[in-house]
Formats: structure tokens, C-alpha cells, sequence
């Protein structure tokens, strides 16, 4: 299992940047069923979170919304899941 980090879908979504064209394969493969990915809910809250303050709410709602779609389950993060990592 990969968990997916927000820069990856950040980068996918953003303008030209040397890791855009590796975000975008890896996300296509991803929702092609060739990798095992999830993401959790901080990925989430990150994403929301940078382009608000960005002042890019539109365009972070959409990254929210291919995230949601690409990884329908979102792991929760709580206290017991971290004491264990």
C-alpha cells in the first residue's frame, strides 16, 4: 500500500514543473488499478488548506474532488495509528 502524498496530486493538477509529468502517470496508473494507493485525511486538509490560502479556492475544490474520486476510502489518522508508526 502507497500512501499518497498532496504534492503528488498538487503537482499533477499545477502548472509546468519538472514532477508534474510523473505526478499525472503515477495517478493514471493509480486509477487504472496498478497500484495499491490510499491516501488519509491530512492529504486532504493539506490540499484544502494551501489553496485557500493561495486564494484558489476553485481550483483546490477541484483537486479535493479527483482526489475523492481517484481514492474513494480515506484512512483516518488518529492517535492509536499514530503511537503505533
Amino acid at each position: 500500500m502507497i500512501l499518497v502524498d498532496s504534492n503528488v496530486l498538487m503537482y499533477a493538477a499545477g502548472a509546468s514543473h519538472r514532477n508534474k509529468g510523473a505526478s499525472v502517470r503515477f495517478l493514471e496508473e493509480v486509477a487504472r488499478g496498478e497500484w495499491e494507493a490510499a491516501l488519509d485525511a491530512e492529504v486532504l486538509q493539506e490540499i484544502l488548506h494551501r489553496y485557500r490560502a493561495l486564494k484558489r479556492w476553485r481550483d483546490g475544490r477541484k483537486v479535493y474532488d479527483l482526489a475523492r474520486r481517484l481514492f474513494p476510502v480515506v484512512i483516518p489518522i488518529d492517535g492509536d495509528i499514530l503511537d503505533r508508526a
